[in-house]
């Protein structure tokens, strides 16, 4: 290991122990700070009653008033620690997990080495981000009491589903290079020409569902031949995009929204003994799919071969045009299936639907593991950043975070999140 990242990794370790060890000392001198609470509220007592006595015109003489208690310097560090108990224990076991994680990794890292692996698996990225998603929750287990309660695993679980269904198939964009900042604004476009058909042309409501799906894949299909067939650099085709789709959202309905759809409609984000039974099982349906498709399938293994290395995906036969436009209309697809559940959950469609969705996506994608350099990647990864994603959302609006702050913590984490990558492949190629 680096002789600066162990002593780094010292030094959280020894914090993390100290906030440890403080917290337990504060907590250990609650009794004492209980008996001098009690003290100050009995002298308190006394003399609201002698005041009470001289206004009225009564003899206090009877009223005992006990000694001022001074707090020292050590008692008000005490309260103030244990005012701050919640926060620092976060901060402690933090410090401990980065502190131990790194060292346990290179153990890990050695190990491999001495068998003669020279890059870690994927499996290794996976298995710290799940020890990063169970940190959190631990963090907000102990912030929020309300955490934990299954009511609000369920809010969660519903309130990701968007983002869930769109990270599936930004995965599969970024890990062929790409990026789609056009998947919000396809999902508003979506959801209106849905409340469109439904409400003024009486559409079935399965036949208005297939109909806006192909359509969110045809959005997906323009940006793929722009991209193959013009040679248009994705941020530019798909931010041009997403001006284009988001413009049309607006004009369609003259800048109305569309309310009360369909009971069939708004019964597919409804629940079941409490739980969101149809939601979670289209959710299960995307993300296996893709899985399957990008693990088990020539496109999937495509997929990660222009990622990598797109020339020589070309000189091996690949027929890059193809899939290219393949990988966007993936995620123009899972677009018009996250319009539906987010339509279906609001029961209205809104030109401003979906607003900033490109941004949550692509946080989860390269959270997972994702390479925002293409060729690397997994569904797995892609999970579980979409329940980090969608836990600090949630726990920054139960500790009653405002919106501006949570954007700033989002921006951050995919700003952190791509450092790691960075200087990962980097290790990874000083490695070969």
């Amino acid at each position: 290991m680096n002789k600066k990242l162990k002593i780094v990794f010292i030094v959280c370790l020894v914090l993390g122990i100290a906030l440890g060890a403080l917290n337990l000392f504060a907590m250990s001198q609650k009794h004492h700070l209980v008996e001098i609470e009690e003290q100050q509220a009995a002298r308190k007592k006394a003399l609201g009653q002698i005041a009470a006595a001289d206004v009225l015109g009564i003899n206090p003489d009877d009223v005992v008033v006990p000694d001022e208690v001074e707090l020292t310097s050590m008692d008000k560090f005490v309260m103030g620690v244990n005012s701050s108990s919640a926060m620092l224990w976060v901060g402690a076991i933090d410090l401990i997990i980065i502190g131990a994680g790194g060292f346990i990794y290179s153990i890990f890292k050695k190990k491999q080495k001495e068998k003669g692996v020279k890059k870690l698996s994927s499996g290794s990225n996976v298995l710290g981000i799940v020890i990063a998603l169970a940190a959190l929750c631990l963090d907000l287990s102990i912030a929020s009491p309300v955490f934990l309660t299954s009511s609000n695993f369920l809010n969660v679980f519903q309130q990701i589903s968007i983002n869930f269904v769109v990270a599936v198939g930004m995965t599969f964009v970024i890990i062929s290079g790409g990026i789609d900042l056009s998947v919000g604004s396809n999902i508003a476009l979506s959801g209106l020409l849905m409340g469109i058909l439904m409400k003024n042309y009486g559409v079935p409501v399965p036949l208005t569902i297939l109909c806006c799906i192909a359509f969110s894949g045809l959005i997906g299909l323009v940006n793929g031949m722009l991209i193959s067939f013009l040679n248009l650099p994705p941020f530019i085709a798909t931010l041009g995009m997403m001006s284009i789709v988001r413009g049309a959202a607006y004009t369609v309905t003259a800048g109305q929204p569309i309310y009360t759809f369909p009971t069939g409609f708004t019964a597919i984000s409804g629940r079941v003994a409490g739980i969101p039974v149809w939601s979670t099982l289209i959710m299960l349906a995307v993300i296996l799919l893709g899985w399957y498709i990008l693990k088990y399938t020539r496109m999937g293994r495509f997929t990660y071969a222009i990622g990598g290395n797109e020339n020589c995906a070309k000189l091996s036969g690949i027929n890059l045009k193809k899939v290219k436009c393949f990988v966007y209309v993936v995620s123009g697809l899972c677009c018009g299936v996250a319009a539906l559940l987010l339509s279906s959950r609001l029961d209205s469609a809104v030109p401003t639907n979906a607003d900033g969705q490109e941004m949550d996506a692509i946080a989860a994608v390269v959270i997972g593991g994702t390479s925002m350099s293409g060729g690397e990647g997994s569904m797995i990864g892609t999970l579980i950043g979409i329940l980090i994603i969608g836990i600090i959302a949630n726990g920054l609006n139960l500790l009653g975070v405002a919106q501006g702050p949570q954007k700033m913590v989002k921006g951050l984490i995919i700003v952190v999140a791509v450092i790691i990558d960075v200087i990962r492949r980097k290790a990874s190629q000083a490695a070969k």
